[in-house]
C-alpha cells in the first residue's frame, strides 16, 4: 500500500472518531435539552397536570376520601361536596409544584385548609343547632387532623416527592452542561469542517455524526415504548396514573422533535455532501 493510502486510512479512522465523538455529544445535548424543558420545567409539570384532568380528579378523589372519613363524624356528604367545591385545587396544585422549584423543605401546606375546615364545620354546627356538647372542640381538631392527612396524601405526587430535593440543586449544573455540551459540539464540527482539505469530506464527515445522533436520540423512546413499562406501572388512583401517563408521554415526544431535527439536518447535510461529491470528480 503506498504511503498515500495510509495517510488516506490513518485520515478516515480520525475523521470516522470525530464523527463518532460528535453524535455522542448531540445525544448528550439532546438528552439534557429534554431534561431542561421538561423534567427541570415547572411550566411543564403544570401543563401536564393541566392535559390529564388531574385537577379535576384530584377533587373528586378528595371528596370521596372526605366523605368516608365524615361518615364516622356524622357529616353528611353534602358538606365534603360543597367544601371541596370551594377549593381552588389548580392554585393549591401549583404552590405545591412551585415549592419543588425553589428548595422549599415544605411542599404541602396544610394551614389554610384546616382553617377553612374549621371554619364550614362551625357554621355547620350554627345552622344546623347542634349541640356543642357532641361537637367539643378537641373532637373537631381530631376530625380536621385526619382530614388534613387526607388532603396531604392526596396533593402530594409521590414520584416526584422523591425528587424534589435534587431539582433546586441540580437546575443550574444542567444549564452548564447544556453550555458547555453545546460548545464542544460546535468545536469538533468546526475540526471536522476546517481541517479536511475536499468540502465534500467535510459534509460527509459531518453527516455521519448528525446521523449518529438521530440513531442514539430516536432508540431512547423506541426502547422504552417496545417495552411497555408506562402503561403497566402501578399507581394509586387514576389521577396519578393519568398523570404520570400523560407527562411522559409529552416528555418522550421531546426525544423525537429532537431526533426529527437531527434527521432534518443529516439528510441536509448529506445532500449536500452528494452535491459537492459528484462536483469534485466531474459530474
Amino acid at each position: 500500500m503506498s504511503d498515500s493510502g495510509k495517510r488516506f486510512n490513518f485520515k478516515s479512522v480520525v475523521y470516522g472518531f470525530l464523527s463518532f465523538i460528535l453524535g455522542f455529544l448531540l445525544f448528550l445535548l439532546s438528552v439534557c435539552l429534554v431534561l431542561k424543558f421538561t423534567f427541570f420545567s415547572k411550566d411543564f409539570m403544570l401543563e401536564s397536570m393541566a392535559n390529564s384532568g388531574y385537577y379535576e380528579m384530584t377533587k373528586d378523589e378528595l371528596c370521596d376520601e372526605l366523605q368516608d372519613l365524615g361518615h364516622a363524624s356524622g357529616l353528611p356528604d353534602e358538606f365534603f361536596d360543597d367544601f371541596v367545591r370551594g377549593l381552588d385545587m389548580v392554585e393549591i396544585e401549583r404552590t405545591y409544584i412551585s415549592a419543588f422549584y425553589t428548595g422549599s423543605s415544605e411542599l404541602v401546606d396544610t394551614d389554610k385548609f384546616k382553617q377553612s375546615l374549621i371554619d364550614a364545620v362551625n357554621v355547620y354546627i350554627d345552622e344546623n343547632n347542634i349541640d356543642n356538647k357532641k361537637a367539643d372542640e378537641n373532637s373537631i381538631l381530631h376530625f380536621v387532623n385526619e382530614a388534613s392527612s387526607i388532603y396531604v396524601k392526596t396533593v402530594k405526587i409521590p414520584f416526584f416527592e422523591v425528587l424534589a430535593k435534587y431539582i433546586k440543586n441540580v437546575d443550574t449544573p444542567l444549564t452548564v452542561a447544556v453550555i458547555g455540551i453545546a460548545a464542544a459540539v460546535l468545536a469538533v464540527a468546526a475540526i471536522i469542517f476546517f481541517t479536511n482539505r475536499y468540502k465534500h469530506r467535510r459534509y460527509r464527515y459531518l453527516t455521519y455524526g448528525l446521523g449518529a445522533g438521530f440513531l442514539s436520540v430516536a432508540v431512547v423512546p423506541i426502547v422504552v415504548y417496545s417495552s411497555g413499562i408506562i402503561p403497566k406501572i402501578n399507581l394509586a388512583t387514576r389521577s396519578l396514573y393519568n398523570l404520570f401517563v400523560g407527562y411522559f408521554n409529552s416528555l418522550f415526544m421531546y426525544f423525537w422533535i429532537f431526533a426529527g431535527i437531527l434527521l432534518f439536518l443529516s439528510v441536509i447535510g448529506f445532500v449536500v455532501y452528494r452535491q459537492k461529491y459528484l462536483k469534485a470528480i466531474g459530474r
